[in-house]
């Protein structure tokens, strides 16, 4: 008889917890829903509830029991279920406000707001209850950081260790950056939440009122790319907001653990780190030859117009938020090239920010430059180095393999697409924005654009791919390997 590896018990109560924050959270819309009596506040109790009592009932099935230390693979059960239950869960809202009926728009939504993609199959965003709208900008937030996160924090008053979760939610990067997992999880979501209060207070001050700066900021911290608007902050044309949100967009893809190096007092922490500095070279290079395509081809009358929406854009899409100001699907081919590149990129590991991340682009090349080297010195023992510190093979296979999978899961899903008839641009660029988490494409799901239109089975396509994204495709598909679950 096989025996189980996995702790199904302490998955349970683990899972169950975090399940009861989903419900919490989904009593925050209330506040809106009341202030504008939009009529979804009996929605929103319905759908804490049920959640509640999901949670409550896991909960119960592994109390009572030695749970003791999550293991290896206890953790990345726990990281894989709880995202797919929190990714179905967070659709109720949508379908009992019948918001969006279809259960595959519901699911899509759902999973685009947590995993901070930001691709919508609303067309009329500003149509909206705004309970819904603040749900949608919340999820993104919780998203961001990760529920798990929050969880980690409060592990250790139930006597659960957090280490493997911690190793397995990929928003964190793997790096402590405080001696036990609790206290790293509560330093991360101060300075989240730090930087969240100042956001909103300046695009108050930028003229928006306080649901706008709230759900933008929501957004925006968390690299998603839900807006209240149907021209997103485009809508606003304030040079001011776009390049406040440009600021905190860029914050919010760096390694959030170099924030707290500075605010220890390291203040080079943040300039000497190689992915940081790689990641602003790579937005200025960009949004240079972004402008410079513009200026060429005389799309605004104004030198500091195009430097100001090259500039957005760039930010926008490289950290996979996915706000627009203009759509830029009518700019240069050039142009829309340098932005869809910027697709296959990503912002820094550490960060609230999706894609490959930089730091495998700089393993990939310096892993490419090495074996160009050992074709010349072929007895020669040549390090990849990282920092000043050598960068072991283990870690450069599993960047190898990340890679490949990536590539080939853009492939198929793809060629899934355009088996449903969407024209290829429409199915590659849906399908590497669902992936990297950008939440815009070209073709038929451009920036001016939504995904409402696509087949029902496009959408569960692209929810999959978003909730892969989201979690590096490790902690879930190895829940699919039989050894897994073996002893």
């Amino acid at each position: 008889m096989m025996r189980l590896a996995v702790k199904f018990r302490l998955i349970f109560y683990m899972c169950g917890w975090m399940i009861l924050l989903l419900a919490a959270s989904l009593l925050l819309p209330l506040i809106p829903a009341l202030i504008y009596d939009d009529g979804t506040a009996m929605p929103f109790l319905i759908s804490s509830g049920a959640t509640a009592l999901v949670g409550g009932l896991l909960i119960f099935q592994g109390h009572g029991h030695d749970l003791g230390e999550a293991r290896s693979r206890d953790g990345l059960a726990t990281v894989g279920i709880v995202w797919l239950m929190i990714g179905l869960m967070g659709a109720l809202p949508y379908w009992l406000t019948g918001s969006l009926p279809g259960f595959w728009d519901g699911v899509f939504e759902s999973f685009s707001g947590f995993s901070t993609t930001g691709a919508t199959v609303v067309t009329n965003i500003e149509a909206l209850p705004n309970g819904i709208l603040f749900w949608r900008c919340l999820t993104h937030w919780l998203g961001g950081m990760g529920i798990i996160v929050l969880m980690l924090a409060v592990l250790p008053f139930f006597g659960i260790s957090g280490v493997q979760l911690f190793k397995n939610e990929s928003s964190l990067g793997q790096q402590k950056i405080r001696p036990r997992v609790a206290q790293t999880a509560k330093t991360l979501w101060l300075i989240y939440i730090s930087f969240t209060i100042l956001l909103a207070a300046l695009l108050m001050v930028g003229g928006l009122d306080w649901f706008d700066s709230l759900c933008h900021t929501f957004s925006a911290m968390a690299t998603g790319g839900f807006a209240n608007k149907n021209a997103s902050i485009g809508h606003y044309d304030s040079p001011y907001v776009e390049v406040v949100l440009t600021i905190f967009i860029t914050i919010s893809s760096i390694n959030f653990a170099l924030y707290y190096q500075a605010a220890k007092g390291d203040w080079k922490a943040l300039f000497k780190n190689t992915e940081s500095r790689v990641f602003i070279g790579i937005i200025v290079v960009a949004s240079l030859l972004v402008s410079a395509s513009l200026t060429a081809h005389n799309y605004y009358d104004s030198m500091l117009d195009t430097v100001r929406e090259a500039f957005f854009q760039v930010v926008s899409i490289i950290s996979t938020t996915g706000f627009i100001t203009t759509d830029w699907a009518h700019w240069p081919h050039f142009s829309q090239g340098v932005l869809f590149v910027l697709f296959f990129v990503g912002g820094c590991s550490g960060s609230t920010s999706g894609g490959l991340k930089c730091i495998r682009w700089i393993l990939l090349f310096k892993g490419v430059y090495r074996t160009l080297r050992q074709h010349i010195h072929p007895r020669a023992v040549i390090p990849i180095r990282l920092g000043g510190q050598a960068v072991p093979e283990s870690v450069m296979s599993a960047t190898w393999a990340f890679c490949a999978i990536y590539f080939m899961v853009v492939a198929v899903s793809t060629l899934a697409l355009a088996a449903m008839d969407l024209d290829l641009l429409t199915a590659l660029s849906a399908s590497a924005s669902a992936l990297g988490n950008v939440g815009i494409g070209l073709g038929a799901v451009g920036p001016a654009d939504n995904f409402g239109h696509l087949p029902w089975a496009a959408k569960g396509i692209l929810s999959f791919c978003m909730f892969m994204g989201r979690l590096e495709f490790f902690s879930l598909m190895i829940l699919f390997l039989p050894e897994f679950w073996k002893k």
